[in-house]
């Protein structure tokens, strides 16, 4: 495995493991504190951001370990990994569903946003904390095999 591929992966889940400590935090926002105060509006967006461009990053490192082309677009690149056999990442389907959501937080209608926002809070936990642990995994044993 290269040094670099390792170091960015390493950064990326690191990133990934401190981004989804903050679930618990933006379970109890409300949507009249979202709607109202544009701090925690702007957190818990740039958090969604945050978590959703960390699934890309991490899948665009793994396919590229694993010599794989990568997809055209980032929905699909999120996709992909699960076809890497290592990761048994049964979850990457869902995953990849979220990536549009990313592009389209800032352009919906404060009610719009808020709802897929609580739906991301309310239902994605495990499934980026699958990919984190599945991911850590992968990378402690592709160092092994090294």
């Amino acid at each position: 495995m290269k040094e670099e591929l390792k170091q960015r992966l390493l950064k990326h889940i690191s990133f990934l493991e401190v981004e989804l400590r903050d679930y618990q935090k933006f379970r109890q926002l409300t949507k009249a504190e979202y709607l109202d105060d544009v701090d925690k509006r702007r957190n818990v967006e740039r958090w969604v951001e945050n978590i959703i461009n960390s699934s890309i990053d991490i899948s665009k490192v793994i396919l590229t370990l694993e010599g794989k082309s990568l997809p055209d677009n980032y929905k699909e690149i999120v996709s992909s990994i699960s076809a890497v056999k290592e990761l048994k990442l049964e979850s990457a389907d869902l995953l990849s569903r979220w990536v549009k959501f990313r592009n389209i937080i800032s352009d919906e209608y404060l009610d719009i946003r808020w709802s897929s926002i609580k739906k991301f809070i309310s239902e994605t936990e495990p499934f980026y904390k699958d990919l984190l642990n599945k991911v850590q995994l992968y990378l402690k044993k592709k160092i092994a095999d090294d």
